[in-house]
């Protein structure tokens, strides 16, 4: 058929049709590739101790076909999930599968596709196969059927070392939440890669503790702009507070040491922490006593915020409490030694034993909050 009879073709199939002749060869994953812009999906990542599973579904806003097309399966209901083992073994009953240029072992389980690798160059039985084709699966979905973006990438156990290199770098992550109650170990290589590769709007690290103690993660100098909107910390023994990781806002959940708070201060006056547009801090129960211990030798300014513009700040800005949240508020301004940029630094209780300290850069984007 003309190559415009088939892209025609091409425009009445349906999201699972796409999805599934997307898999059986090269030639028609080119002739996708002609017609892709208009599937809009998106893509969910879980990872446990025992497999990594993809899911990806069609978004909602697709209009309905106009002709009939091919029935693959009425319980795929517009979403299908790749479920990778880390332990693999051969499947009975396999079909193969063409993902990224290799040929992937596959057995459909209703709306479920169990994967495996299919290359004797690798083995069997390793964790790498499981890796190289969490790896495929991504780059097959992003570069065949455009889908550009991952709503949710969850850890909720320990993982394997080595898995985050495999994330691919191109999606756009909404969330990335690791969640397990018990200590996640991660690498330090890990981590760095998460922190300065992955495009997210919000990464939650409930417990990560590093596999070797007592090491730091440290920014790299030549990491030109945050790629990061929100970063939520918990335990935070693996962060260095005079060079903070590099996210647009910053919360820390667990109480901070006053000392290290006040270096969170100190670097940003002095150069450091630039990428910081909103801290968000639990200390201690701070008191006209130890608040010296925050600020001494700091040079403060009486802020030139009026209270309206404080709160119409804290109003528009979703991720931080309400004005009203917090009474007795104090709040001073700080400048850069570098270009006299000014930062406000905002100290209020939570509750009688528990005060949060708020660093808010006016940049232009926090300017425009206050109007």
């Amino acid at each position: 058929m003309p190559l415009l009879v088939k892209s025609m073709i091409l425009e009445e199939l349906g999201f699972d049709e796409r999805l599934f002749l997307s898999f059986t060869s090269k030639r028609t994953c080119s002739l996708l590739e002609l017609s892709r812009n208009d599937l809009k999906g998106s893509i969910k990542i879980h990872i446990n101790k025992k497999n990594v599973s993809v899911s990806v579904r069609k978004s909602s806003c697709r209009l309905a076909k106009r002709i009939p097309a091919i029935n693959i399966s009425s319980s795929m209901n517009n979403e299908w999930k790749f479920e990778i083992p880390y332990k693999q073994h051969y499947l009975n009953d396999s079909s193969s599968w063409t993902i990224d240029g290799s040929s992937v072992q596959t057995v459909k389980d209703s709306s479920t596709i169990h994967c495996g690798l299919i290359d004797e160059r690798v083995g069997c039985d390793t964790m790498s196969n499981s890796m190289i084709i969490f790896g495929k699966v991504q780059r097959h979905l992003r570069g065949v059927l455009n889908i550009e973006k991952c709503q949710l990438c969850e850890f909720d156990m320990t993982f394997p070392a080595g898995l985050i290199p495999h994330l691919d770098f191109n999606f756009c992550y909404d969330r990335i939440d690791f969640l397990s109650a018990f200590s996640m170990c991660m690498t330090l290589e890990d981590l760095t890669v998460l922190l300065e590769n992955i495009k997210a709007k919000r990464i939650y690290l409930r417990d990560i503790v590093l596999s070797v103690p007592g090491h730091k993660y440290h920014k790299n100098p030549e990491l030109k702009k945050s790629s990061i909107d929100w970063l939520e910390i918990q335990n935070y023994s693996w962060v260095d507070f005079s060079e903070l990781p590099a996210a647009k806002l910053i919360t820390i959940r667990e109480k901070v040491p006053l000392d290290q708070m006040k270096m969170v201060l100190t670097s940003w006056v002095a150069g450091r922490n630039r990428d910081i547009e909103i801290g968000d801090f639990e200390v201690g129960n701070v008191t006209d006593r130890n608040r010296e211990t925050i600020f001494s030798g700091l040079k403060t300014y009486a802020t030139q915020l009026t209270d309206a513009e404080i709160g119409s700040f804290f109003k528009s800005t979703k991720h931080l409490p309400r004005r009203w949240y917090y009474r007795g508020v104090v709040a001073v301004d700080i400048l850069s030694d570098i270009d006299g940029l000014r930062a406000t630094v905002f100290e209020g209780p939570i509750h009688e034993y528990t005060q949060r300290i708020f660093m808010v850069v006016w940049n232009e984007e926090n300017l425009r909050k206050i109007g």
